[in-house]
């Protein structure tokens, strides 16, 4: 693990220590969900015509590589404008202190479109996914952060509790970790966390390790949508992209773009 993501993931599991709420109150409040959304249908779905590409779409304010680069987004905008773009899904970053997000992003987020609601953060613990499944319909998990043995039990609690699971992977090595259990919905991060440095090359090396029952989404670094054409051939339908949306002064016009077809 880096330097930074361990930062990252140190500072989670102090949160979640210092604020959660009692577990039999976080239960009993997941026994009456009735109302997610599937999130991977959603994005085959967008998958199906040709030349168009599904596009989680990113609210996300800042990042550790280049700061608060969106202090002024307003969530419940966003969230609407991208649903009128055409994004499949949203995802919303709801780390605080190197991302500057919150949970309360997701909810308004969900509150103003349609579309299923990707919770990324950094998940630690199983009191995560049970928070995120109050209010999300899919979690994030990054096989770098995790042994074995939790990306299996997290994403097997993860899906008990409804939720779709995105596993994030980096290299040879996480897909190493994961490839036992076969998880269907795959991202390939194209960024270094340990230089911050974009390489979308990363995806054409990494992309033949998966079958064709997963789907794969390419994150990080797509700004436009030459990116995903040097992508698609290989397979690849499904894009998350978040800080060239995020900082775009006509966000509904790139998005459209983006998903074209």
């Amino acid at each position: 693990m880096t330097d930074i993501l361990r930062k990252i993931t140190d500072a989670r599991l102090q949160d979640v220590q210092s604020f959660a709420m009692p577990k039999r109150e976080l239960l009993a409040r997941l026994a009456d969900r009735h109302d997610c959304r599937p999130f991977c249908p959603a994005l085959r779905q967008n998958m199906t015509e040709p030349g168009k590409a599904a596009v989680i779409a990113e609210i996300k304010r800042g990042s550790p590589a280049k700061g608060l680069f969106c202090p002024e987004l307003d969530t419940a905008t966003f969230a609407r404008d991208y649903e009128t773009g055409g994004a499949a899904c949203l995802s919303v970053l709801t780390e605080p202190c190197y991302f500057f997000g919150a949970r309360d992003d997701l909810i308004t987020a969900r509150q103003n479109c349609t579309l299923p609601v990707l919770q990324k953060d950094f998940i630690v613990t199983e009191y995560q996914i049970l928070e995120a499944a109050l209010d999300a319909d899919a979690v994030l998990l990054i096989a770098r952060c995790l042994e074995q043995t939790q990306l299996a039990d997290y994403h097997a609690l993860a899906t008990e509790h409804h939720l779709d699971v995105l596993v994030e992977v980096f290299d040879e090595e996480d897909i190493d970790k994961i490839e036992p259990f076969h998880f269907p919905l795959i991202g390939i991060n194209h960024r270094n966390l340990a230089t911050m440095q974009i390489d979308l090359a990363r995806s054409k090396e990494l992309f033949a390790r998966f079958s064709p029952d997963q789907t794969v989404v390419a994150a990080s670094g797509i700004k436009c949508r030459t990116d995903m054409e040097q992508l698609m051939p290989l397979g690849i339908r499904a894009f998350l992209i978040g800080e060239s949306l995020s900082t775009s002064p006509n966000r509904v016009e790139l998005l459209r773009e983006l998903v074209g077809g």
